[in-house]
């Protein structure tokens, strides 16, 4: 899944300019996002089928170089250095074929703590190094845009070529960041529920209950929704924009759409109720299952965290044997109506979840995420705090 996606990003983007016996690309356009670096589970160093012969190294091929081999058993090596990566990227090769064109692909190791601390783009010089056989050393730099950590690439469009990268936002969402730890010891104490155990409640109110004590958990922290607009690039090319991690909507106390979406889905993930992540226009809100085979499913809109609303009359059904006071009640005020409008929102948008409106729409299963090898930005060592 992950091969054919990259390999479609780099069919429509253009190669950098070159001799004719080697040249760099940097995809997309002369940008790199190490967040779609980090996104990915480790390779197993194999090229895409049918091109595997011709290609050397297990990075994703969106900084690579393309070598023409002189004569048969060339040997090959190419290294990449630049500011933000833990160590220099090394790959080589023995090209077989004479007159051949081989791709190197770097693994690019980028450092978290360097790119944690930055939140705009800077521009950087990739040095890359290439060695054929025993001769000196040939070094090209190409200066390209780095972008912040927090910056989510999602769809990419070159004329009437485009590649969906929608998936990106499943490696914001990290079931196992120590902000879901905190998250979850706040909902036990809730006394909302005994267990977050997920399917093992048969009832779709105990389902319910177990999203409310996570809601809960937010609200109590004093999340409330922040209306900052969260795009950077809208196209006509490319398309992005920012996703803050755990911790800084924990800390802040703040999150707009996409911030409270992927927290929510983290610590839904965490305790097995199979959230996704619903995407329409210009917003974000999560989803979850309310069975364990996903014959039922309920939406939350985040943006009703800190709403001001009048507390309900009555309490519903999930919450009928429970005794909040005042405050709780107005909490529970808050999720039902997140529940309400959540489901109003996706029925509004339920027909255009197809292929034919993207980059607008899109519907992300955490799992099916995970199945295909995205995993979390911050488990790559970002996550994890004493």
């Amino acid at each position: 899944m992950i091969a054919l996606l990259l390999s479609g990003l780099l069919a429509v983007c253009n190669a950098r300019a070159g001799q004719p016996d080697w040249s760099v690309r940097v995809t997309p356009f002369d940008q790199v996002f190490p967040a779609l670096e980090l996104s990915q589970a480790r390779r197993d160093g194999a090229a895409p089928a049918g091109r595997r012969e011709f290609a050397f190294g297990d990075g994703s091929g969106l900084v690579a170089v393309r070598v023409r081999s002189r004569h048969a058993g060339e040997r090959v090596s190419l290294t990449v250095e630049a500011p933000g990566l833990d160590a220099p990227a090394r790959v080589e090769g023995v090209m077989r074929h004479a007159g051949r064109d081989y791709e190197l692909r770097p693994p690019l190791a980028w450092n978290p703590a360097q790119l944690r601390g930055t939140e705009e783009p800077s521009r950087v010089q990739l040095r890359f190094t290439l060695r054929r056989d025993d001769a000196a050393a040939d070094t090209r730099t190409l200066t390209v845009s780095l972008r912040p950590l927090s910056e989510a690439l999602y769809f990419v469009r070159d004329g009437a070529d485009a590649v969906d990268l929608s998936w990106i936002f499943a490696a914001y969402v990290d079931e196992h960041d120590a902000v879901v730890d905190e998250v979850l010891d706040s909902a036990r104490q809730s006394g909302i529920v005994d267990k977050l155990d997920g399917y093992a409640v048969a009832s779709a109110d105990g389902i319910y209950r177990q999203v409310w004590a996570v809601w809960q958990a937010l609200a109590g922290r004093g999340i409330r929704y922040s209306a900052a607009d969260p795009g950077i690039a809208r196209g006509p090319r490319v398309f992005s924009q920012r996703v803050r991690l755990l911790e800084q909507t924990w800390s802040d106390r703040s999150a707009t759409c996409i911030d409270g979406t992927v927290l929510l889905a983290s610590a839904l993930q965490r305790i097995g109720l199979r959230p996704f992540l619903v995407l329409v226009p210009g917003h974000a809100f999560v989803g979850f299952h309310l069975d364990a085979d996903g014959n039922r499913a309920a939406y939350l809109e985040t943006t009703v965290l800190g709403a001001a609303l009048p507390p309900l009359a009555a309490l519903p059904a999930f919450a009928s044997d429970f005794t909040p006071d005042a405050a709780a009640r107005l909490d529970v005020a808050r999720f039902s109506a997140a529940l309400t409008l959540g489901r109003r929102r996706f029925n509004q948008a339920a027909a255009r979840f197809d292929a034919r409106h993207r980059p607008d729409y899109a519907l992300i299963d955490i799992d099916a995420a995970r199945a295909f090898g995205i995993v979390p930005i911050e488990g790559q060592g970002l996550g994890t705090r004493d």
